[in-house]
């Protein structure tokens, strides 16, 4: 039997927004240390790729974090914690007082559903999870509607409707999408790549790995420093 939901992995997002620095850029932040600022940008292309290799063997890593990336990332609510559970990045998020949450929410995923369609009521639990997600997002709906309502009718005011919207969110199931912003240098988003791309990490964030070094490789940022930090396993 094939799950409907064999693409499901397709909901995640990851979009490179902007980015500053460059392979001279890590170049230059190490020569401070050696040179002034004339002899650091005279420097030839030759010269910024051994250095920036040679910061990458060696394992100095400061320099890597002239380089910084901001991703925006559409995933659902759980993985967004696994993200945020990495200490050096900063982060802004969906605001539920601002923002009517969306509604839609992730679906079993194929290796899910081939575990559980095999087991005792393993299809009924698939389809009561499904059953619940949709529940409480129509009831979230509904109840910002009513409040929306009271509002405009005078029965709250609008800090008491953005109080209780916000206060709502949380009824959403943890596998509702959200939407984060998420700034990194490459030193931090290194070593978060080296983590979670990683075959025992959950799919979702692994989904989520790879394709910020997609974008990032696309970008054109940093090729040397790239192929220096794969060439040492993203160890810096």
């Amino acid at each position: 039997m094939v799950s409907p939901w064999r693409n499901i992995l397709t909901k995640i997002e990851v979009e490179l927004q902007d980015t500053m620095g460059s392979d001279r850029a890590i170049a230059e932040a190490a020569w401070t240390s050696s040179k002034d600022n004339e002899n650091r940008l005279d420097r030839p292309e030759k010269d910024v790729a051994r250095v920036v290799n040679m910061l990458a063997d060696y394992k100095h890593s400061v320099p890597f974090e002239s380089v910084i990336f901001r991703f925006w990332i559409r995933m659902p609510i759980a993985i967004d914690r696994q993200l945020m559970t990495h200490r050096i990045a900063s982060h802004s998020g969906m605001s539920g007082r601002y923002r009517t949450m969306p509604s839609d929410f992730y679906d079993v995923p194929q290796d899910v559903f081939d575990i559980l369609v095999n087991v005792p009521d393993g299809s009924k639990r698939i389809e009561e999870y499904k059953s619940l997600c949709v529940a409480t997002n129509v009831w979230y709906q509904e109840a910002i509607t009513k409040l929306r309502t009271d509002r405009d009718n005078g029965m709250i005011d609008g800090v008491e409707f953005k109080r209780v919207r916000e206060f709502f969110r949380g009824v959403l199931p943890q596998h509702n999408m959200t939407e984060r912003v998420t700034i990194m240098n490459l030193r931090s988003w290194a070593n978060f790549y080296k983590l979670r791309s990683k075959l025992d990490a959950q799919p979702e964030i692994q989904e989520v790995a790879n394709q910020m070094r997609a974008e990032v490789i696309k970008s054109g940022v940093c090729p040397i420093a790239l192929e220096a930090l794969e060439r040492n396993d993203w160890s810096i």
